[in-house]
């Protein structure tokens, strides 16, 4: 049994869909919070929209809260209790940020998990049109305001969406600099959509997030 990495977004679940198409069974979605403001980082949502979208996909959540400068700690107990639950590895979303790669791959090996990448170093505009064309609905719910303006906020992800990023200079088509980031809702591993609602948008500096709330 495998679980995905994830915080709701497009990578994570294009992972997930990749990883079951190579036969990988993936039982669990697997996702690290920030106790501090009790909110999925970088993505600002609450960490019940990852379970609501573990139980649309039909997976279990396993869902713990991390402190940040505890995260190491927090993390191998983390990865520690999935071992102990029949785990066998964790399924990552990452494209091409080594340090980060190489981060996750010590703290899962250390724990005695298979630390598997399954989109590794392969082009993110081909993977964000595979994305698209597989039938997967996302909306961005956050935007670093230095990349990407306020109109990012909220779109639906689709052709209109790669058109606009691809006129801008500089930024990452599948946002892994951190332009932006994305709940997906509905494609073709989930056994229903994903049903939220959205709240308005709060700011903090140089970031803008919608706040959805699953309905």
């Amino acid at each position: 049994m495998y679980a995905v990495a994830s915080s709701g977004g497009k990578d994570s679940t294009l992972a997930l869909y990749r990883a079951q198409q190579q036969g990988l069974h993936v039982t669990h979605l697997f996702h690290a919070y920030g106790l501090e403001h009790g909110r999925v980082r970088f993505h600002g949502y609450r960490p019940e929209m990852v379970a609501a979208q573990a139980q649309a996909l039909g997976l279990k959540a396993v869902i713990e809260p991390t402190r940040g400068e505890q995260f190491d700690e927090d993390f191998t107990l983390a990865l520690a209790r999935a071992k102990e639950a029949g785990l066998r590895g964790i399924v990552f979303g990452n494209l091409w940020l080594q340090d980060v790669s190489d981060y996750y791959r010590r703290l899962v090996e250390g724990a005695g998990l298979e630390h598997v990448e399954i989109l590794w170093q392969q082009e993110p505009a081909a993977l964000l049109e595979e994305f698209i064309e597989a039938g997967f609905r996302a909306v961005t719910t956050c935007v670093w305001l230095e990349r990407l303006s306020r109109s990012f906020l909220g779109r639906e992800i689709d052709t209109s969406f790669i058109a606009d990023l691809a006129a801008l200079d500089g930024v990452d088509p599948c946002g892994e600099n951190g332009e932006y980031h994305s709940l997906v809702y509905d494609g073709p591993c989930f056994q229903h959509p994903l049903r939220f609602t959205r709240h308005g948008v709060h700011e903090e500096p140089n970031y803008a997030f919608l706040d959805v709330r699953a309905a």
